[in-house]
């Protein structure tokens, strides 16, 4: 589940435990229509995975026309959600056309080492320093961040090369933006997984592979199938958050430059 939110975000929980239970192997769903538009084609024989969209109605609207945000109007109509249907999506194995890049980006690697994405650092540490806590790097006592919510500062190893500074900072903003400091009822263990699978999802979309450290380690998370669902729904829930406010900070080239003290 981890590894294919970063090819499958615009997508549920629900409908993402509905696509790998009917194709464990899929590696990036889409509907016909967006297949076509890529150039690629659905093979003749193939079956659809199903999942449930939204049905919507159109129905008048109480208040007469509405400006859209530009000022303009728009007709008396709004759309309203008047259910779910099934509908059919198909994996890119399941297609042939024009070759795509790989989702998950070209430096899958197993080691965390070398250079991180250009401007990932200051992205998540604009996130941090808006949460209210400071950033230091320094000794952790063994372990690669530490988050302090007392003293509101995380802290990261000085000692290990940018991808894997960046992926640990992704894992303490995580245990941040998941609140652990004030679920009163929370195991560390369920603490430390939920941070681990958001900085996972984060690392693949933003073209980092730390699988190979973190499944082990995340391994622990499936003891309690209720937990697994209810943490699942807040992991995707927060890796999206952080990822939608990389996607808006790294398109625009004056956020580039860091903004954040880090000594």
């Amino acid at each position: 589940m981890i590894e294919s939110r970063a090819w499958l975000r615009r997508y549920s929980l629900s409908n993402l435990l509905m696509i790998l239970a009917q194709n464990p192997h899929a590696t990036d769903v889409r509907p016909l229509r967006e297949w076509n538009r890529h150039g690629r084609h659905v093979r003749k024989g193939e079956h659809g995975i199903r999942i449930w969209a939204p049905r919507f109605q159109r129905s008048p609207a109480t208040a007469g026309p509405q400006p859209d945000r530009d000022g303009d109007r728009v007709d008396d109509h709004v759309r309203r959600l008047a259910g779910f249907i099934l509908v059919s999506v198909f994996d890119i194995a399941q297609t042939d056309g024009d070759p795509l890049p790989d989702p998950a980006g070209p430096n899958r690697c197993a080691l965390l080492s070398g250079d991180a994405p250009a401007g990932l650092w200051e992205a998540l540490a604009r996130q941090v320093a808006a949460a209210g806590f400071t950033i230091d790097r320094g000794e952790c006592g063994g372990a690669n961040g530490i988050t302090d919510f007392a003293a509101r500062t995380v802290r990261v190893r000085a000692d290990v090369e940018p991808t894997q500074a960046a992926k640990t900072l992704a894992h303490e903003l995580a245990h941040i933006l998941c609140e652990h400091d004030k679920r009163a009822d929370l195991r560390r263990e369920t603490g430390e997984i939920e941070a681990e699978s958001v900085a996972c999802i984060v690392a693949a979309v933003c073209g980092l592979s730390t699988l190979d450290y973190s499944v082990p380690y995340v391994a622990g998370w499936a003891a309690d199938v209720t937990a697994v669902r209810q943490s699942a729904e807040r992991v995707l829930s927060v890796a999206d958050r952080i990822l939608a406010h990389i996607d808006d900070e790294l398109t625009q080239p004056e956020l580039t430059e860091p903004r954040t003290a880090v000594v």
